[in-house]
């Protein structure tokens, strides 16, 4: 049932992420005017944000304690009912935006209640290994580039989302009945032994953070065509499929340091070729598994708040381009990718793991 689970969790953040970028995104396609405009717009966005990575850590701190609760199909369903309430928004005016307000709260509390269901099943059974948290958290990669790319294009609505999320919901729930989320997180030999936890923490934490900031400064001058934005969303998807695959082989210090390092020239100089910087996006991404997995393996007991802690920080990391337009600002990239490849070098071990996979 472990294959199952990483399977049904694996798919449902692929769709979950889709249908709640939909939602968020879909109704302001040709109603941007009506609904009040680039201000109205941030503000959903902000909000969807805030919610849906903001709240992981509390959830997560919920989720450690009671393990019982289906999270993750509990997420997929309030994530339905959020996108199902904008049936009131179609023949929108102004007097429906509180409909679009409940859409994207709802979506928000799911995504991250979901999140954490499945963070905690792919800590809790990774065997001592980092690919499975790696091969979950990929697919929502994909997802959040299709809901960018097919808002406002038509894309099936309810007649898509219903059946889909429907199906995530009792996917997830099955594989919380038969492959539970009990014990504690099994990462091993990924996290500095000899660093105080807190330090080693921090480190890993701040590696997230300046690499979320980071990556709203990556520059891609190829990417001239909303069909090209799925390019860069496969190769995030990439990056971290492979990332806990290739740091259970050769170690977590030297792929999150090195892959960070050769990164950096691809993404600066390769900006205007679609092959080099795509390479690069692919390295950039592999450390995620690796910084979740430090820790997860410096707080065993509590995956959920070890989840949740790295995806407040890639919330924090991002904050800025809430507020601040970062492009044409790539040698802001210069700092980041070294600062973050200094923080995993001193937090992550290349000692293998004697775990099973």
């Amino acid at each position: 049932m472990k294959t199952f689970s990483l399977f049904a969790y694996t798919f449902s953040h692929f769709a979950v992420d889709y249908v709640c970028l939909l939602t968020v995104l879909d109704p302001w396609g040709d109603k941007a005017d009506i609904l009040g405009g680039i201000q109205n717009y941030a503000l959903f966005v902000i909000t969807y944000n805030f919610l849906a990575f903001g709240l992981q850590m509390v959830f997560g701190a919920f989720c450690d304690e009671h393990r019982k609760f289906p999270a993750g199909a509990f997420g997929c369903v309030l994530v339905l009912v959020g996108a199902m309430s904008q049936i009131n928004v179609y023949d929108v005016t102004l007097e429906y935006a509180p409909w679009l307000w409940a859409s994207v709260i709802l979506v928000g509390i799911g995504n991250a209640f979901f999140h954490v269901g499945g963070g905690i099943d792919s800590l809790v059974h990774s065997g001592g290994k980092l690919f499975r948290s790696g091969v979950f958290v990929s697919s929502g990669a994909i997802g959040v580039a299709l809901g960018i790319y097919n808002a406002g294009r038509a894309a099936g609505g309810l007649t898509v989302v219903v059946p889909l999320m429907l199906f995530c919901a009792v996917i997830c729930f099955i594989a919380h009945i038969k492959n539970p989320s009990e014990g504690e997180a099994s990462i091993t030999g990924a996290a500095n032994e000899k660093a105080a936890v807190g330090l080693v923490v921090s480190l890993a934490l701040f590696s997230v953070l300046i690499r979320s900031f980071g990556g709203t400064v990556i520059p891609m001058e190829w990417k001239t065509a909303a069909e090209l934005g799925l390019v860069s969303g496969l190769a995030a998807f990439a990056g971290k499929f492979l990332g806990g695959f290739a740091a259970d082989r050769f170690g977590a210090k030297t792929v999150g340091t090195a892959t960070l390092l050769l990164s950096l020239p691809l993404l600066i100089f390769g900006s205007g070729n679609i092959f080099v910087s795509v390479a690069g996006i692919i390295l950039f991404n592999m450390t995620m598994p690796i910084t979740l997995g430090i820790c997860a393996e410096k707080f065993p007991k509590n995956p959920g708040i070890a989840f949740g802690l790295t995806t407040a920080a890639l919330l924090l990391g991002a904050v800025p381009s809430f507020f601040v337009i970062l492009s044409g600002k790539s040698f802001l990239l210069i700092p980041a990718v070294l600062i973050s490849a200094a923080c995993i070098f001193f937090s992550a071990e290349n000692k293998k793991s004697p775990a099973e996979v």
